[in-house]
């Protein structure tokens, strides 16, 4: 979904300082505030949405958004870029593996212990061994996705008639999505958080499937299939931070 306005640069009061945070209007439904790993904040609102409601917001959240501040600022230094050789961590199922490249003959990628070994006849290309593990994680995420939604389908008890489709798709600011259709969409990198992550995020789009908008009704479903929903969220977004992911 593409912004239909350019990015403002807005602010509320709050402490000494208050809170300054870029202002994007888009096509959307629903407000999200959003903290980057570099202490920003990006706030995405309808395109109908009064200046005054998202200000209004914006400070009703000032305490999460100063402790995801301080958060940040205190704990998480800057992720080094990718570089795809052995040694680096990479994360798979919310457990952290060694990369370990080698060369051989055939080309495959595989887990052995607490390593990620890819075997690859280049083993210094490391655009290839990037291209080899994006399409194992790409082939595990579709097969762990699809248990985790027939998994949590079983929950709702019977509020949805049929299984939804799934499809991957890369999406910088979402984990998951829906169509009214009876789609899910899901972040292939949600395949590097733990299986109770997976859930919460297949768990949410389920329940959007039966109530779209984030009212009452949504949450009230939400919590009563999944009663820790809100420390399995905490979970992922401090992943995300972490892994540099999002």
């Amino acid at each position: 979904m593409k912004p239909t306005h350019s990015t403002k640069r807005h602010s509320v009061a709050f402490g000494r300082a208050g809170i300054e945070f870029q202002l994007k209007r888009s096509k959307r439904r629903t407000l999200a505030i959003t903290v980057k790993p570099d202490a920003t904040v990006w706030v995405t609102a309808p395109c109908g949405a009064a200046h005054e409601v998202v200000t209004a917001k914006v400070r009703k959240r000032a305490m999460w958004i100063r402790r995801q501040q301080i958060f940040f600022e205190n704990y998480l230094p800057p992720m080094p870029p990718r570089r795809y050789v052995s040694g680096e961590t990479h994360r798979y199922r919310g457990r952290q593996y060694r990369l370990k490249v080698i060369e051989g003959a055939e080309e495959a990628v595989k887990l052995k212990g607490r390593y990620l070994w890819v075997q690859t006849r280049w083993k210094r290309d490391t655009r290839r061994v990037k291209a080899l593990l994006e399409a194992w994680y790409a082939e595990h995420a579709q097969w762990a996705f699809e248990k985790s939604v027939a998994a949590c389908m079983g929950k709702l008890n019977g509020r949805l008639a049929d299984m939804p489709r799934l499809r991957l798709r890369h999406m910088p600011k979402r984990w998951g999505s829906w169509t009214k259709r009876g789609v899910i969409y899901l972040n292939p990198e949600l395949i590097l958080a733990p299986p109770s992550c997976i859930d919460y995020v297949v768990t949410h789009e389920l329940c959007h499937l039966v109530h779209a908008s984030h009212g009452a009704e949504f949450f009230a479903l939400l919590r009563k299939t999944m009663p820790d929903w809100e420390q399995r969220k905490a979970r992922l977004e401090q992943l995300a931070a972490e892994s540099g992911v999002r």
